[in-house]
Protein backbone atom coordinates (compact mmCIF):
# COMPACT_ATOMS: atom_id res chain seq x y z
CA UNK A 1 0.00 0.00 0.00
CA UNK A 2 2.48 2.69 0.45
CA UNK A 3 3.76 1.91 -2.92
CA UNK A 4 0.34 2.83 -4.29
CA UNK A 5 0.71 6.08 -2.09
CA UNK A 6 4.29 7.31 -3.15
CA UNK A 7 3.54 6.82 -6.81
CA UNK A 8 0.15 8.51 -6.21
CA UNK A 9 1.69 11.36 -4.60
CA UNK A 10 4.78 11.21 -7.52
CA UNK A 11 2.22 11.46 -10.17
CA UNK A 12 0.08 14.57 -8.45
CA UNK A 13 3.21 16.36 -8.09
CA UNK A 14 3.98 15.40 -12.30
CA UNK A 15 -0.28 16.96 -12.12
CA UNK A 16 1.11 19.74 -11.45
CA UNK A 17 3.57 20.99 -13.86
CA UNK A 18 1.53 18.93 -17.41
CA UNK A 19 -1.98 20.60 -17.69
CA UNK A 20 -3.53 17.51 -15.21
CA UNK A 21 -7.49 17.32 -15.39
CA UNK A 22 -8.54 17.23 -11.80
CA UNK A 23 -11.82 15.24 -11.46
CA UNK A 24 -14.43 13.48 -8.87
CA UNK A 25 -16.13 10.22 -9.83
CA UNK A 26 -19.26 9.21 -7.66
CA UNK A 27 -21.41 6.03 -8.63
CA UNK A 28 -22.76 2.64 -7.01
CA UNK A 29 -20.49 -0.83 -6.35
CA UNK A 30 -21.86 -4.37 -7.11
CA UNK A 31 -19.46 -6.52 -4.53
CA UNK A 32 -19.06 -10.31 -4.92
CA UNK A 33 -16.96 -12.24 -2.91
CA UNK A 34 -15.77 -16.02 -5.06
CA UNK A 35 -14.21 -18.93 -2.71
CA UNK A 36 -12.05 -22.08 -3.47
CA UNK A 37 -13.66 -24.85 -2.21
CA UNK A 38 -10.47 -26.61 0.66
CA UNK A 39 -12.96 -27.56 2.70
CA UNK A 40 -11.33 -29.01 5.81
CA UNK A 41 -12.72 -32.72 6.54
CA UNK A 42 -14.41 -31.52 10.20
CA UNK A 43 -16.28 -28.94 8.19
CA UNK A 44 -19.29 -29.41 5.87
CA UNK A 45 -20.79 -25.61 5.27
CA UNK A 46 -22.74 -24.84 2.11
CA UNK A 47 -22.17 -20.85 1.42
CA UNK A 48 -23.19 -18.54 -1.24
CA UNK A 49 -23.26 -15.00 -1.54
CA UNK A 50 -24.84 -12.33 -3.82
CA UNK A 51 -24.08 -8.97 -4.47
CA UNK A 52 -25.99 -5.75 -2.80
CA UNK A 53 -25.85 -2.53 -4.19
CA UNK A 54 -23.12 0.34 -2.39
CA UNK A 55 -21.58 3.25 -3.16
CA UNK A 56 -18.12 4.68 -3.85
CA UNK A 57 -16.89 8.40 -4.55
CA UNK A 58 -13.29 9.53 -5.71
CA UNK A 59 -10.70 11.94 -6.69
CA UNK A 60 -8.79 11.92 -9.73
CA UNK A 61 -5.93 13.30 -11.73
CA UNK A 62 -5.61 12.65 -15.62
CA UNK A 63 -1.89 13.15 -16.30
CA UNK A 64 -1.15 13.57 -19.92
CA UNK A 65 1.48 11.14 -21.63
CA UNK A 66 0.82 11.45 -25.21
CA UNK A 67 -1.72 12.71 -27.31
CA UNK A 68 -3.76 9.27 -26.50
CA UNK A 69 -2.76 8.00 -23.37
CA UNK A 70 -2.76 9.29 -19.72
CA UNK A 71 -2.06 7.99 -16.25
CA UNK A 72 -4.93 8.74 -14.08
CA UNK A 73 -4.33 7.91 -10.44
CA UNK A 74 -7.30 8.14 -7.80
CA UNK A 75 -8.18 7.98 -4.21
CA UNK A 76 -11.40 6.33 -3.85
CA UNK A 77 -13.88 5.24 -0.99
CA UNK A 78 -16.35 2.41 -1.36
CA UNK A 79 -18.86 1.01 0.80
CA UNK A 80 -19.64 -2.96 -0.84
CA UNK A 81 -22.77 -5.01 0.67
CA UNK A 82 -22.74 -8.75 0.17
CA UNK A 83 -25.55 -10.54 1.41
CA UNK A 84 -24.33 -14.00 2.61
CA UNK A 85 -26.37 -17.25 3.08
CA UNK A 86 -24.88 -20.37 4.45
CA UNK A 87 -26.18 -23.98 6.31
CA UNK A 88 -24.06 -25.69 8.57
CA UNK A 89 -23.81 -29.58 8.55
CA UNK A 90 -23.11 -31.37 11.04
CA UNK A 91 -21.73 -35.07 9.99
CA UNK A 92 -22.12 -36.62 13.90
CA UNK A 93 -25.80 -35.71 13.93
CA UNK A 94 -26.86 -35.52 10.65
CA UNK A 95 -30.08 -34.13 11.92
CA UNK A 96 -28.70 -31.36 13.47
CA UNK A 97 -27.83 -28.35 10.85
CA UNK A 98 -27.89 -24.37 11.17
CA UNK A 99 -28.96 -21.51 9.16
CA UNK A 100 -26.93 -18.19 8.61
CA UNK A 101 -28.71 -15.38 6.99
CA UNK A 102 -26.24 -12.44 6.80
CA UNK A 103 -25.47 -9.04 5.35
CA UNK A 104 -21.76 -8.14 5.26
CA UNK A 105 -21.17 -4.29 4.86
CA UNK A 106 -18.02 -3.05 4.31
CA UNK A 107 -15.37 0.01 4.06
CA UNK A 108 -12.75 0.50 1.80
CA UNK A 109 -9.83 3.10 1.20
CA UNK A 110 -8.90 2.26 -2.74
CA UNK A 111 -5.74 3.64 -5.02
CA UNK A 112 -5.89 2.49 -7.95
CA UNK A 113 -3.33 4.06 -10.86
CA UNK A 114 -4.70 2.87 -14.47
CA UNK A 115 -3.13 3.87 -18.07
CA UNK A 116 -5.95 5.81 -20.29
CA UNK A 117 -5.97 5.24 -23.87
CA UNK A 118 -8.59 7.61 -25.38
CA UNK A 119 -10.34 7.47 -28.72
CA UNK A 120 -11.95 11.08 -29.15
CA UNK A 121 -14.56 10.58 -26.56
CA UNK A 122 -14.61 7.08 -25.73
CA UNK A 123 -11.34 5.52 -23.45
CA UNK A 124 -10.17 2.42 -22.13
CA UNK A 125 -7.86 2.30 -19.09
CA UNK A 126 -6.36 -0.80 -16.80
CA UNK A 127 -3.81 -0.93 -14.11
CA UNK A 128 -3.58 -2.15 -10.57
CA UNK A 129 -5.24 -1.21 -7.34
CA UNK A 130 -4.53 -1.34 -4.33
CA UNK A 131 -7.44 -1.52 -1.16
CA UNK A 132 -7.51 -0.96 2.30
CA UNK A 133 -10.19 -2.34 4.25
CA UNK A 134 -10.98 0.65 7.16
CA UNK A 135 -13.90 -1.32 8.82
CA UNK A 136 -17.43 -2.62 8.61
CA UNK A 137 -20.32 -5.27 9.60
CA UNK A 138 -21.94 -8.54 9.60
CA UNK A 139 -25.87 -8.41 10.51
CA UNK A 140 -28.01 -11.00 10.20
CA UNK A 141 -30.04 -13.78 11.50
CA UNK A 142 -28.93 -17.64 12.94
CA UNK A 143 -31.37 -20.56 13.35
CA UNK A 144 -30.73 -24.26 14.40
CA UNK A 145 -32.75 -26.85 13.62
CA UNK A 146 -33.04 -30.75 14.83
CA UNK A 147 -35.50 -33.10 12.73
CA UNK A 148 -36.46 -30.14 10.65
CA UNK A 149 -37.61 -28.56 14.22
CA UNK A 150 -36.58 -25.04 15.20
CA UNK A 151 -34.41 -25.07 18.71
CA UNK A 152 -32.65 -21.73 18.82
CA UNK A 153 -32.54 -18.48 17.08
CA UNK A 154 -31.05 -14.89 17.48
CA UNK A 155 -29.56 -12.10 15.66
CA UNK A 156 -26.18 -11.08 14.50
CA UNK A 157 -24.51 -7.92 14.54
CA UNK A 158 -20.66 -7.80 14.91
CA UNK A 159 -17.74 -6.49 13.59
CA UNK A 160 -15.34 -8.06 10.96
CA UNK A 161 -12.97 -10.05 12.73
CA UNK A 162 -9.80 -8.26 13.74
CA UNK A 163 -7.18 -11.28 12.61
CA UNK A 164 -9.38 -10.35 8.78
CA UNK A 165 -6.34 -9.21 6.30
CA UNK A 166 -6.91 -5.96 5.77
CA UNK A 167 -5.23 -5.51 2.10
CA UNK A 168 -6.34 -6.41 -1.40
CA UNK A 169 -4.52 -5.85 -4.81
CA UNK A 170 -5.77 -6.68 -8.12
CA UNK A 171 -6.31 -5.72 -11.60
CA UNK A 172 -9.25 -3.21 -12.47
CA UNK A 173 -10.37 -2.49 -15.92
CA UNK A 174 -12.90 -0.06 -17.33
CA UNK A 175 -14.55 2.01 -19.68
CA UNK A 176 -16.31 5.50 -19.96
CA UNK A 177 -17.55 8.41 -22.24
CA UNK A 178 -16.75 11.86 -21.97
CA UNK A 179 -19.94 13.82 -22.40
CA UNK A 180 -20.44 17.78 -22.99
CA UNK A 181 -19.31 20.21 -19.93
CA UNK A 182 -16.96 18.33 -18.20
CA UNK A 183 -18.90 14.98 -17.54
CA UNK A 184 -19.06 11.49 -18.09
CA UNK A 185 -19.53 8.44 -17.36
CA UNK A 186 -17.30 5.31 -16.31
CA UNK A 187 -18.25 1.37 -15.77
CA UNK A 188 -15.42 -0.56 -14.01
CA UNK A 189 -14.54 -4.22 -12.82
CA UNK A 190 -11.94 -5.03 -10.01
CA UNK A 191 -10.61 -9.16 -9.10
CA UNK A 192 -8.72 -9.14 -5.56
CA UNK A 193 -5.76 -11.18 -5.68
CA UNK A 194 -5.08 -11.85 -2.18
CA UNK A 195 -7.34 -14.03 -0.03
CA UNK A 196 -8.80 -12.24 2.47
CA UNK A 197 -9.75 -15.19 4.73
CA UNK A 198 -6.22 -17.42 5.46
CA UNK A 199 -6.03 -19.16 8.24
CA UNK A 200 -9.42 -17.96 9.62
CA UNK A 201 -11.67 -20.61 11.02
CA UNK A 202 -14.86 -21.06 8.78
CA UNK A 203 -18.16 -19.50 10.71
CA UNK A 204 -16.41 -17.01 12.23
CA UNK A 205 -17.70 -14.12 10.00
CA UNK A 206 -17.42 -15.92 6.65
CA UNK A 207 -19.04 -19.31 6.47
CA UNK A 208 -16.67 -20.40 3.90
CA UNK A 209 -13.56 -22.97 3.82
CA UNK A 210 -10.56 -21.75 1.69
CA UNK A 211 -9.68 -18.64 -0.09
CA UNK A 212 -11.74 -16.22 -0.32
CA UNK A 213 -11.14 -13.14 -2.82
CA UNK A 214 -13.70 -10.00 -3.58
CA UNK A 215 -14.55 -8.72 -6.39
CA UNK A 216 -16.58 -5.73 -7.71
CA UNK A 217 -18.15 -3.89 -10.49
CA UNK A 218 -18.51 -0.12 -10.11
CA UNK A 219 -20.90 2.80 -12.54
CA UNK A 220 -20.03 6.45 -11.91
CA UNK A 221 -20.82 9.73 -12.76
CA UNK A 222 -17.36 11.71 -13.89
CA UNK A 223 -16.61 15.48 -13.74
CA UNK A 224 -13.36 16.56 -14.65
CA UNK A 225 -12.36 21.05 -14.60
CA UNK A 226 -10.92 21.90 -17.73
CA UNK A 227 -7.17 21.63 -18.47
CA UNK A 228 -4.95 24.52 -17.08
Amino acid sequence: MKQFLSFLAASLLLAGTSHAQAGLRVGGTLAHLTTKDEVPAQYYIEASNSAKLGYQVGLFYQVPLSERFSLVPEIQFSREHVHVTARDNNFVVPEYFGYTDSRLSMSYLAVPILLRASFGPVYVEAGPQGSLLLGGREVGTYSTLFFDRPMSSGSIDRPLPDNLRRFDVGPCVGVGVKLPAGFGVSVRAYQGLVSQTSGQEPGRMYPYQGSLRRQNLQAALTYQMASR
